[in-house]
């Protein structure tokens, strides 16, 4: 690239070929030119076809490949970082296409709030047949665990938590000299915890729902289960690195241990429940039988129940490692 670019997205994935064809293909559409942007894609370990399907869009992307062994979305997240180009850094999810103004939105929105410490949340919509399916209905527009812009109006002014990965855009000079991200998040807290790093120094993230991103894969209710469950270990690590009272209500970490033996005894049931609902809507849908009213209520507290006490087990099951481990180290310094 002859002309230093605008703005650099960084895309990082692992073997998921198909989607993130998708997502070069929507970015070889921008409205911003080929020699204002560039794309870094960092391949965090895939054993699929990754490495072939991204070359074949050499001479249609000004774009790199970095392949890594998998480590994780927090440093394959900085590894793109370390070799972007542009002042302002987007960082992508590969299950995502972007409209075609999305990158020059961004960053005209940056030019419009041209502090350092100002932060870019774009919108991320469902695909219309992932907007069919009534866990992503759920997930996305009622228990927001996924996302939460019913919550939002454009131009809001927001805090670190709304540093959300994937469809956030920053200055990466703020990056360079105030920190990066932590390497230990694998998946999850690994955006949140760097923007509440951020934060202590006057960090505000911008939304801007114009830069525009569909979801183009659907979750099943095992993966949103399973990704609760690593959700919640990862927010008890964010919490006993950063014990302070915001980042404790944010990670929903008071009280697991006596809401677990609670829901413990009846984990296994209320998983179920919520499979056998899920599995009854979209059996009903694909028969052309829409929801009544009941079934969608009933449905609705299955997914809330299955996918709360899913995040507690995995908050409890780190609290459990790291007793362990630090039960472990004592032993082995004891002389």
């Amino acid at each position: 690239m002859s002309t230093r670019p605008l703005i650099s997205a960084i895309l990082c994935t692992w073997n998921r070929a198909e989607l993130l064809r998708q997502a070069l293909d929507a970015l070889s559409g921008q409205t911003l030119g080929a020699e204002q942007f560039e794309v870094v894609v960092v391949d965090d370990g895939s054993s699929d076809e990754t490495r072939e399907m991204v070359r074949t869009f050499e001479g249609l992307l000004p774009q790199r490949y970095l392949f890594n062994p998998k480590s994780g979305l927090g440093a394959a997240k900085n590894l793109g970082l370390s070799v972007a180009q542009a002042p302002i850094v987007l960082f992508l999810d590969d299950d995502d296409v972007l409209a075609s103004d999305c990158l020059e939105v961004h960053y005209r929105t940056h030019q419009d709030h041209p502090d350092a410490r100002a932060a870019v949340l774009g919108y991320t919509g469902l695909a219309p047949q992932v907007a069919a399916s009534p866990l992503m209905h759920f997930v996305t527009e009622v228990g927001c665990h996924l996302f939460a812009y019913p919550r939002l109006t454009d131009g809001d002014l927001l805090n670190f938590t709304f540093f959300w990965g994937g469809r956030s855009s920053c200055k990466r000079v703020l990056l360079l000299e105030s920190g990066t991200f932590n390497p230990v998040f694998r998946f999850g807290c690994e955006d949140i915890e760097l923007g509440y790093r951020l934060s202590r120094g006057g960090f505000q993230v911008v939304y801007q729902p114009r830069a525009k991103s569909y979801m183009i894969r659907t979750l099943d209710y095992a993966g949103f289960c399973h990704r609760c469950y690593l959700q919640g270990g990862s927010n008890w690590t964010f919490s006993t690195m950063h014990p302070a009272s915001i980042v404790r209500a944010w990670t929903g970490v008071d009280g697991i241990a006596a809401e677990w033996q609670r829901i413990e005894p009846r984990y296994s049931e209320i998983i179920k429940a919520g499979r056998d609902l899920d599995r009854l809507a979209n059996e009903r849908l694909a028969a052309g039988i829409p929801l009544d009213e009941l079934t969608t209520r009933l449905l609705h507290r299955a997914y809330h129940a299955a996918f709360k006490a899913s995040r507690i087990k995995g908050s409890v099951d780190r609290m459990v490692e790291g007793r362990e481990d630090a039960g472990t180290e004592a032993r082995m310094s004891t002389p």
